[in-house]
């Protein structure tokens, strides 16, 4: 019997797509891929979502690193901000379970920077019986570390558990330590795989 389900952030209740995200700040092809390689798939934006380094540590070695100005790479980190909407099939998902008593969990690779804006306009907190952010653990998904913390921090038993998340090495970390998982993807099949496999009532 699943009682509890956890949810990843980017791509699961919020939209995260890099090549997107670039390619709505500019039309620069060239800048486009710069983006992409100096900051989005860059080791320090890794270090942005462990915890090791700070958003104001790490616009200047963004900016440094593509030759854009600092306040250019402020607004890309607005942009990026901005551009992580509600996915809203997830959203309905998520009130469905609030409305039949399923203990709701988050977790999520995010800076506690990133964390905060989106707390703040979507109320995550209310939303949410508990969970652990990457950046205040000072570890990442799919290291096992993360997993173990969040199972011990909230007494959840494995088995009666449900990890959504879009990363398949995440969810076969989650797998390894007996956590029921589902591969998601914002489709029809896998939202309808989601609510058979947890039971839910459709009203």
């Amino acid at each position: 019997m699943i009682r509890n389900v956890i949810f990843d952030f980017g791509g699961v209740l919020f939209e995260w797509n890099p090549h997107k995200v670039v390619e709505t700040f500019t039309h620069s092809n060239y800048e486009q891929e710069v983006l992409l390689k100096n900051v989005l798939q860059h080791s320090d934006w890794l270090a942005l979502d462990r915890g090791t380094m700070l958003m104001a540590e790490v616009i200047p070695k963004f900016a440094a690193r593509t030759g854009f100005p600092e306040a250019r790479m402020e607004d890309f980190i607005d942009h990026i901000q901005s551009s992580l909407k509600l996915i809203q099939a997830s959203k309905i998902l998520l009130d469905e379970l609030i409305e039949q008593d399923f203990h709701l969990y988050y977790l999520s690779n995010m800076s506690t920077a990133f964390f905060e804006t989106l707390n703040e306009k979507h109320n995550l907190s209310t939303l949410f019986d508990g969970g652990l952010l990457s950046a205040r653990e000072l570890l990442l998904k799919p290291e096992p570390e993360i997993f173990q913390n969040l199972i011990s921090r909230y007494a959840l038993i494995p088995e009666e558990t449900y990890f959504i998340d879009d990363s398949e090495p995440n969810v076969l970390a989650a797998r390894k330590l007996g956590i029921n998982t589902i591969h998601f993807s914002a489709t029809p099949n896998c939202y309808q795989e989601i609510r058979s496999a947890l039971r839910l009532k459709i009203s």
